[in-house]
């Protein structure tokens, strides 16, 4: 019995490193990419259902890849496609909800729709493209990626230490 299980771990692990192709960056490239497979739905885990999005989305807007996973990561310590205990369902002690923390009101005002806050928090597709889509009209009206996050962290266009944390944010995983 104790063989079969190994062996079936055996496979299962064959299989997740077969759907995953991670390439390393060459001394020219800085960015790391790791393909996913576009199934990935809401009965995966949360951390690749973010990365799906988060990647979707970003280019949707054309928010740079690693601005996008810096804001996932400040505001919810996002780790990564592999990071298995990923919790995308947290609320902020000043009402921000779900994986990239949008408020209510800000999530309403920009999809004109009467969202819930449990949707914020459980919908990681929604959550992400609202902030992404947030993230774009931020840059449209004050054209600096740093003002940019801080106006996102704080509702005040002003550079501070969370916005230098996302734009110096490396990908290292």
């Amino acid at each position: 019995m104790l063989v079969n299980s190994i062996k079936i771990g055996i496979a299962v692990g064959a299989l997740a490193v077969a759907a995953f192709t991670v390439t390393t960056p060459d001394t020219q490239n800085t960015s790391t990419e790791i393909r996913i497979p576009d199934s990935i739905d809401q009965g995966a885990p949360a951390s690749l259902q973010m990365y799906k999005y988060i990647k979707a989305y970003a280019d949707t807007f054309d928010i740079p890849l690693n601005y996008a996973f810096g804001i996932a990561y400040a505001e919810t310590r996002y780790g990564g496609p592999f990071h298995w205990k990923y919790n995308p369902a947290q609320t902020s002690p000043t009402g921000a909800e779900g994986p990239m923390q949008i408020l209510l009101s800000t999530a309403r005002y920009l999809n004109k729709d009467e969202v819930s806050r449990e949707r914020l928090r459980t919908d990681i597709e929604y959550n992400v493209k609202t902030s992404m889509g947030y993230l774009r009209r931020l840059h449209d009206r004050y054209k600096d990626w740093p003002i940019v996050f801080g106006y996102y962290n704080t509702g005040y266009p002003r550079v501070n230490d969370y916005a230098m944390r996302v734009i110096n944010h490396k990908l290292d995983w």
